[in-house]
């Protein structure tokens, strides 16, 4: 029984440990998520300054107008590879944290199974218990019905 009860409190501590990683994994899920927000949205940005400069190429804009135009054209794109770093950045910070969650879910599950079978065992030993004291039961009181 103590040996049920230890692997009982280890079992606890590797739910604490899932537990932990399901919380970082959800926070780091969350970062990626906004992040890749944010790139969507620089995209989003860039195709609609791309077609405003094709715009003003096709008609007569001025110098600075599209001077203005791929200027920010340029400093959009140099934003969006840093952010896209950033993303990848996270995003493989998130697959850590996932394989993290999955081997603390698999470690949770053996210690699950090992404390299923220890009392799958106790069961089988009390009915064994159970059996023998029956039959000797059951052989005192042919015994002492026979003697009479």
């Amino acid at each position: 029984m103590t040996n049920i009860q230890a692997f009982e409190k280890i079992l606890h501590h590797q739910e604490n440990l899932k537990n932990e990683a399901q919380l970082e994994y959800t926070s780091a899920v969350s970062e990626f998520e906004t992040v890749a927000e944010e790139l969507y949205q620089l995209l989003k940005q860039k195709e609609t300054i791309e077609d405003k400069y094709q715009q003003a190429l096709h008609t007569s804009g001025s110098v600075t107008s599209l001077m203005t135009h791929h200027t920010y054209l340029q400093q959009l794109k140099k934003r969006i590879r840093h952010v896209e770093t950033t993303v990848n950045e996270k995003r493989s910070i998130m697959e850590g944290k996932r394989l993290l969650l999955t081997d603390q879910h698999v470690e949770v599950k053996k210690y699950e199974k090992i404390i299923d079978h220890k009392w799958e065992l106790i069961k089988t030993k009390e009915k064994e218990t159970e059996s023998k004291m029956l039959d000797e039961a059951s052989i005192r009181q042919y015994y002492n019905h026979g003697d009479r």
